[in-house]
Order: structure tokens, then C-alpha cells, then sequence
């Protein structure tokens, strides 16, 4: 049962942060639509193309709002959405950077938005065991140029500990890495990719992904 009488949207990156946000949320709430900013086609710092966002949004059974926004009309672009859709509510996957909090609570501010953080302040190492121990799946498929070695790992408890110990937030909230979600509690089937050759952009290393229809 829906907590509020209007739309509600969650910001969706594709990755584990903003899935197990929505997963919280959705205990909660009925949220009625995802919302994913790309730049050039991709989910930003993810790399993750529109098909695949939408193959996510698809299994998970949601519809889902693919748009184009540059750092300068971001949030311009995000207001848009917000009238657009009508929407009251809007799930955030942040856990501790105050400043990117500021700005989201600005934007919905002026837009009469209800921001909605169900992730905030808790342990980034928590939060990846609960992620794991839920069930989700999920891959490396952006880092930082110095943690290239990274890229494409699972999301589990081994890789976990393992960037625990180079001192690397288990989250990658500082974004030392960016995940791609395959599978999970929510997802009514696992979507099937294929993890294709590095790539180098402007200030990570991704890994082109691919998605295998049957």
C-alpha cells in the first residue's frame, strides 16, 4: 500500500546502491516509475547503456524514464521529470556524501519533492552484506583508473573483504567502483550479459556490456 497519494519514482543507475534503495523502498511504498539520467547514451559514472537500464526496469517490472542530461541541466532535466510525472516522492541511493545530499534535497525542494533516503547513514559494510546476503547479483563494471584491476568481479563477500583490506570502501561510495545489477529478489528473471573488452574514458576504466536475448 502506497504511502502517499502521488507518484513516486527512484532514481536508478543500474548498479547496487540505487537496487537495493528501490528494494528498501519497495517494502514500503509502491513506486511507480525509475528514473535513470544518462549522458552520451550511458548511466553516467556506470557506463551502462539504455538497453540495459530498461531490460532492468523490464524484469523488475517497473516502467522506466531514460533521459539525456549534461552536469549543467542535470538538475534542470530532473525537475522536468519531476512535473512531468507528477511526482510527490523520490528514493535517492546515497549513503554519506553530504554534499550530493544538499543538492538533491535543494532540487526536490523547489519542486515540492519528498526525497526519500533509505540507505542514508548506515555501514557501507553492512549494507554490502545485506545486498549480498539478499541475493542480488551483481558485477564491476567501471573503476577508478588506479583500481582497474577490479573490473569485472562479482559482488560477493570475498570481493569485499578484499577491497576492505586496500583500504577501499565496500560500497565504492567515494566511487572507486561502479556495479552492474543482474539478478535479484525483485528481478523476475536474471538478465543475461555478456562482460566484453575494457574500455578507458575521462576518469574511469569500464567494460562494455552486452545483453544476450534468447
Amino acid at each position: 500500500m502506497s504511502m502517499t497519494a502521488g507518484k513516486t519514482i527512484a532514481m536508478w543507475s543500474g548498479g547496487k546502491d540505487s537496487c537495493l534503495a528501490l528494494w528498501r523502498a519497495m517494502k514500503e511504498m509502491e513506486v511507480d516509475s525509475l528514473v535513470c539520467m544518462m549522458q552520451h547514451g550511458k548511466a553516467r559514472a556506470h557506463g551502462i547503456n539504455a538497453e540495459i537500464v530498461k531490460a532492468q526496469a523490464e524484469s523488475i517490472g517497473i516502467d522506466i524514464v531514460v533521459e539525456e542530461a549534461t552536469w549543467e541541466d542535470y538538475g534542470r532535466r530532473l525537475k522536468g521529470i519531476f512535473h512531468r510525472l507528477g511526482v510527490e516522492r523520490a528514493v535517492f541511493g546515497d549513503i554519506y556524501l553530504e554534499e550530493h545530499r544538499t543538492w538533491i534535497e535543494r532540487v526536490c525542494r523547489e519542486s515540492g519533492v519528498k526525497p526519500f533516503f533509505p540507505l542514508w547513514g548506515e555501514s557501507t559494510e553492512k549494507l554490502a552484506e545485506e545486498f549480498i546476503e539478499a541475493g542480488f547479483e551483481a558485477y564491476v563494471i567501471a573503476t577508478k583508473k588506479e583500481f582497474r584491476d577490479l573490473l569485472g568481479r562479482r559482488f560477493d563477500r570475498k570481493f569485499v573483504d578484499e577491497v576492505k583490506k586496500r583500504g577501499i570502501d565496500p560500497c565504492g561510495e567515494d566511487g572507486e567502483f561502479h556495479t552492474l545489477v543482474v539478478d535479484g529478489p525483485i528481478f523476475e528473471k536474471r538478465l543475461e550479459v555478456k562482460l566484453l573488452d575494457a574500455y578507458e574514458g575521462e576518469r574511469y576504466w569500464h567494460l562494455g556490456v552486452e545483453l544476450l536475448r534468447a
